[in-house]
């Protein structure tokens, strides 16, 4: 009747509102199947790659923790990223992250080819290369 139909629009709306505040806060990253680290002139065939659920958690937190950057801005980059990082997501599309370390004091710059670019800090940095490389 009428009142079920009131008790499902006002959970509809919950949800609409606690997805709009949880994207606002996070950087989309997520439904990650695996993770691929490279130097950044190798072929991502011969990289390191998890699947491990525990390391690609953390790994997202880190990444939707980041600093995303106004896309209107062009970085003048000095020298080349020293990695890439393959993310293929469960519906395998893929996303490419060039990692650039030492872009400014303590500060790393990723560039996405999907999302534009973000900062992390030096901690964030060396934890995600820890987890991917081992």
């Amino acid at each position: 009747g009428e009142y079920m139909k009131k008790k499902i629009l006002i959970l509809i709306m919950i949800v609409f509102i606690f997805v709009i505040g949880f994207n606002m806060f996070y950087n989309g990253f997520s439904e990650i199947e695996s993770m691929t680290i490279q130097k950044y002139d190798e072929p991502f065939e011969d990289g390191k790659t998890t699947t491990d659920k525990e390391k690609i958690a953390t790994i997202t937190g880190i990444l939707n923790r980041a600093n995303h950057l106004p896309k209107n801005i062009e970085y003048k980059l000095a020298g080349e990223p020293t990695y890439k990082i393959q993310l293929i997501y469960n519906d395998k599309n893929t996303e490419v992250i060039h990692v650039y370390e030492n872009f400014d004091k303590n500060t790393t710059l990723l560039i996405s080819n999907e999302n534009g670019y973000y900062k992390i800090n030096e901690k964030q940095t060396q934890k995600i290369l820890e987890l991917l490389f081992n």
